[in-house]
């Protein structure tokens, strides 16, 4: 019995390194990439807060201004929008689905498209139950936050393309 959970053990980590798991890294940022300024209409946002922290965890360092040998990260247009999903029978909506939307393009230091200007666009579904009322802000605010995290790991990925592309 005391040299079976050794063997079990050893076996899972075989079984774990065999399939390709590793563990979670911050992004490979490109090359180019490794002064940034981040050029978004509010820079006190959570999205330029989260991605600021973002690039920096990825080894970038953020400029304040743009110039000479820095790259530019443009947030053309960040957004939230709420649709009616459904419907119930009184004739009021029932679930909602928040989305987030946000536009943004990379050009390196030397004034290159790095990264075309796109848009990304991520959602999460919820249901609204009237005698919750209260709780509704909460899990809106709760379901933001959710989103703009994904935005910035969504965004992240997109760069560490980038970066495993080049020769």
């Amino acid at each position: 019995m005391n040299l079976l959970r050794p063997a079990v053990a050893a076996l899972l980590a075989v079984a774990l390194a065999a399939c390709g798991f590793q563990l979670r890294r911050e992004a490979h940022l490109p090359a180019a990439m490794q002064r940034v300024h981040i050029e978004i209409d509010d820079a006190s946002s959570a999205l330029a807060r989260d991605l600021g922290r973002a690039l920096q965890r990825s080894g970038a360092e953020l400029v304040a201004q743009g110039g000479a040998g820095v790259a530019t990260f443009k947030v053309y247009s960040h957004a939230y929008a709420t649709d009616v999903l459904s419907v119930g029978g009184n004739a009021r909506a029932t679930e909602y689905t928040l989305r987030y939307r946000v536009e943004f393009g990379v050009t390196d230091a030397a004034g290159g498209e790095l990264l075309a200007r796109q848009a990304l666009e991520l959602t999460r579904d919820f249901t609204f139950d009237a005698s919750q009322a209260l709780g509704i802000a909460a899990e809106t605010d709760l379901l933001r936050q959710e989103l703009e995290r994904d935005m910035v790991a969504t965004v992240l990925r997109r760069l560490q393309v980038i970066a495993r592309a080049a020769p």
